[in-house]
């Protein structure tokens, strides 16, 4: 991406910002849903614990 917008010489300063702040936006969109995506992965695994009590118990 940086070098898409090293060639266009007129604009070089805008572009090169607007990627920086897409890429910046992104990682962290990345990390906030990395975080619920393993908070849904733990909360599963309660779930699943919890199931399998109530199924083994006659």
């Amino acid at each position: 991406m940086y070098w898409l917008v090293k060639q266009d010489k007129k604009k070089y300063a805008w572009g090169l910002a607007v990627v920086t702040v897409i890429a910046i936006v992104g990682i962290i969109v990345s990390q906030k849903a990395s975080k619920v995506a393993i908070e849904n992965y733990k909360q599963h695994q309660i779930d699943a614990r919890e199931i399998e009590r109530e199924n083994s118990t006659p």
